[in-house]
């Protein structure tokens, strides 16, 4: 179970660094970023804080073993970079988004697997395989 300062510094960041942060947070007090979630909505909704959570869908696994984080919402992180007609049609493909395993940024990926990802922000290059 969290600590209460703990849940208060998530509640006073913004969306997207709390959604960065649960991963780290779960690090710190090991358990899954999808747990820190949950306490942290349970929380906030001033329910009971859950002592484990059931991830919905299987984390996908990159091509070195480790298992990805899945990213709730993931129409967020469509990319808006490329107005062009291919780029707009890449973006609509976008159905899941993981964070990278090596810099933890949000990557918008289609449900194809396998598939190539390189990182915009680190430029490491993951293949997630499930």
């Amino acid at each position: 179970m969290l600590p209460a300062d703990v849940l208060a510094k998530l509640d006073a960041m913004d969306e997207y660094d709390r959604m960065l942060s649960f991963d780290r947070i779960g690090r710190d007090h090991r358990m899954s970023a999808a747990e820190v979630e949950a306490q942290y909505n349970a929380w906030k909704s001033g329910g009971s804080v859950p002592s484990t959570t059931s991830v919905a869908q299987p984390a996908p696994t990159t091509s070195s073993g480790q298992s990805a984080n899945y990213i709730q919402d993931a129409s967020r992180y469509r990319p808006a970079y490329d107005p062009s007609r291919e780029g707009r049609s890449r973006q609509s493909q976008i159905e899941q988004a993981v964070m990278c395993p090596l810099c933890n940024s949000a990557l918008g990926i289609p449900a194809t697997r396998p598939i190539k990802v390189t990182c915009p922000s680190c430029l490491a290059e993951s293949t997630f395989t499930a």
